[in-house]
């Protein structure tokens, strides 16, 4: 009886000594569900998109907050699962009437560890226009999540007008 107690016990002291030496990791493909980082949702669903009407900051940095742009008008911003080793991204700028320059930014980020780490970006501008859109089909690891935050500015007049949106995450495996 007293050899099984201290079999046991030294298997316990063990089996913590294990654990304490042992470094605790998250592996890529151990996803995570719910939780939030940096301000995205770490989802399972299959897209995601965001279109933001913002509070603009115009790029005199002497001038106000204005309430709405006064030429720009929304930020979109979209990911798609298109296979386990590829994304769909876009963005696209929408303006309120025809802009000296529009330009619309997306920008594409793997989640590693708790960091967001710049995978690709692709943009488009466009002269004497109302909307641009840019979009593209992207090889990624599997085992990652992935997001997309844009950027997005309109010019008219000399009067420049900036935004960015940040959409939910989604797991690709």
């Amino acid at each position: 009886m007293r050899m099984k107690k201290a079999f046991k016990a030294m298997l316990a002291a063990t089996a913590c000594a294990c654990m304490l030496t042992m470094p605790l990791s998250i592996h890529a493909a151990e996803p995570t569900d719910g939780l939030v980082v940096d301000g995205s949702l770490l989802t399972h669903d299959d897209s995601a998109e965001v279109t933001e009407l913002f509070e603009w900051k115009f790029d005199n940095p002497e001038s106000e907050v204005a309430p709405l742009g006064t030429y720009y008008a929304t930020g979109h911003a979209g990911i798609s699962k298109v296979s386990s080793k590829s994304v769909y991204i876009t963005a696209t700028t929408n303006c309120y009437e025809n802009c000296d320059t529009v330009v619309a930014e997306v920008n594409l980020q793997r989640l590693e560890g708790n960091t967001w780490a710049y995978v690709t970006t692709r943009s488009k501008t466009g002269s004497n226009t109302g909307s641009v859109k840019v979009s593209d089909t992207v090889r990624v690891k599997s085992g990652y999540y992935y997001r997309v935050v844009s950027f997005h500015s309109a010019t008219k007049n000399g009067k420049r007008e900036v935004g960015s949106a940040s959409s939910l995450s989604l797991y690709v495996g």
